[in-house]
């Protein structure tokens, strides 16, 4: 068993250094820029008269409403979220969203910054920034939405726990646990539209890259979970990743703090990761 983990790790690592050099070499990165940028600007542009419309219903209850949610769902938010969810005694669901906000946080930033698509030009749209994160956000490029991919993945991630450790299994349960995530990822998807943050093709990527990454995510988790309690070589390999992560993520046309951002929380699975990984020893 060890000798096939051992096997596995070193062609995951091999294969993000093959990738980090064939694609240095190659310019991978500005050739699906080339490609893409384009595409998705034209619908931002088209995007814009749709933008208005919605703004159209302009109100201070809104501006309110829409960024309070926008904060509620936000990298900020988990970083103080997260660290309670350890503390109340979920450790497995504090685990798992962390590495799952971290894996959100990097597969999302990494397109922005491959595509390189600009946000909703401003004017004409309005845009809204209460507070720092948001203005923060607004120097970041545009597709896909973070906030409707994030919320698509935790949100539904932290629903399947509840359900699946839940004893009231009843269908009227589960239908209004659905009904209460759909219902959460509209407010957000609108109210980033609303907010002028985002277009409406930033959404749908988001959450057709937060659908993908949850149903992957579901597929995958307990392996992950099963291998940083009881894997071998796990802090020296999770290092390794964490470290040619930072090597593979791409170059954006302009700088943007999308690669802080990663860092960061990069940062904190591998703090996660280690601690348990330790505490397992």
């Amino acid at each position: 068993m060890e000798s096939v983990l051992a096997a596995w790790q070193v062609a995951t690592l091999g294969g993000i250094v093959s990738w980090i050099m064939i694609s240095s070499c190659l310019n991978v990165t500005q050739k699906l820029r080339s490609l893409l940028q384009p595409w998705v600007t034209h619908y931002v542009i088209i995007g814009t008269a749709f933008i208005l419309q919605i703004q159209k219903y302009q109100h201070k209850f809104l501006d309110s409403l829409f960024s309070g949610l926008s904060c509620v769902v936000s990298v900020p938010f988990y970083t103080g979220f997260l660290p309670l969810v350890f503390w109340s005694g979920h450790v497995k669901l504090a685990r798992h969203m962390t590495l799952l906000m971290a894996f959100c946080d990097y597969l999302g930033n990494t397109i922005k910054d491959t595509v390189s698509a600009p946000r909703p030009s401003c004017p004409p749209v309005r845009r809204v920034t209460a507070t720092k994160d948001e203005k923060e956000n607004a120097l970041e490029y545009g597709l896909p939405s973070s906030h409707t991919l994030n919320t698509v993945c935790l949100a539904g991630y932290l629903l399947h726990y509840v359900l699946s450790y839940s004893q009231n299994n009843y269908a009227v349960t589960q239908f209004a646990g659905v009904a209460l995530l759909c219902l959460l990822v509209g407010l957000i998807a609108v109210g980033r539209i609303y907010l002028g943050m985002h277009s409406l093709v930033d959404i749908i990527a988001g959450l057709a890259l937060g659908l993908a990454v949850l149903a992957f995510w579901l597929t995958v988790h307990e392996y992950v979970d099963n291998f940083i309690i009881s894997g071998h070589n796990v802090l020296s390999f999770w290092s390794a990743l964490s470290f040619l992560l930072l090597f593979a993520y791409p170059t954006p046309e302009l700088p943007t703090p999308s690669f802080e951002f990663h860092t960061a929380f990069n940062g904190v699975a591998l703090g996660i990761v280690s601690t348990c990984s330790l505490i397992c020893l």
